[in-house]
């Protein structure tokens, strides 16, 4: 058991560090701009997800910002809510995305249940 604290102690850190934050709803706005960004509110203020252009500092990458894209697209259409993912130390809530901010930290989308 002593030779396990220490592996304890240190998921205890691991776990604190990593914030992953899950903001669920129906796409309330679904916005595709001229430079190829993904604009979004599910539930929160609206903001950028990804560009389809340029990976830039966004965590998604182009191609995989194309089907992000094309499935918020289809869970607007059919009006089913969605849960899109961010992993970001600094956002402890979906209110604290601020409206058209740029958020980078988002990498993972799912049909809500």
């Amino acid at each position: 058991m002593k030779r396990m604290l220490p592996l304890l102690a240190l998921l205890a850190c691991v776990s604190t560090v990593q914030a992953n934050v899950a903001c669920t709803g129906q796409v309330g706005y679904l916005g595709y701009d001229q430079n190829g960004a993904v604009v979004i509110a599910v539930g929160t203020n609206i903001h950028t997800i990804c560009s389809s252009t340029s990976q830039g500092n966004f965590q998604i990458n182009t191609v995989a910002c194309k089907g992000f894209y094309t499935t918020l697209l289809a869970y607007r259409i059919t009006e089913k809510p969605v849960t899109i993912f961010y992993n970001d130390p600094a956002l402890t809530s979906c209110s604290q995305i601020g409206a058209w901010s740029n958020q980078p930290s988002a990498y993972f989308i799912e049909m809500a249940l």
